[in-house]
């Protein structure tokens, strides 16, 4: 589990971003706040913000290690350890 957020921004946009906004996240499987947040991210990285970048990696890191948990208790459930230990 990553850091807590507690912070919160607003900011305005058109009925058409918003629009958009929304169905690029529910395309992507995002909530709104989750696509913003990476687009945002992704922006600072592409002009070299480190900070961005360590939070990216942050990320990316924990995000692996869940799926390789989901993969391995897969595995597990599909009886991988028998055929692991022949």
């Amino acid at each position: 589990m990553g850091p807590s957020r507690t912070e919160l921004m607003q900011f305005k946009v058109t009925p058409k971003e918003k629009e958009l906004i929304e169905t690029c996240a529910k395309k992507q499987g995002d909530t709104v706040s989750e696509y913003v947040r990476a687009a945002v991210l992704m922006d600072m990285i592409l002009e070299g913000n480190v900070g961005a970048m360590k939070i990216a990696v942050d990320t990316i890191g924990r995000k692996a290690v869940q799926l390789l948990r989901k993969r391995a208790d897969r595995l597990s459930d599909l009886g991988a350890d028998a055929v692991d230990s022949q």
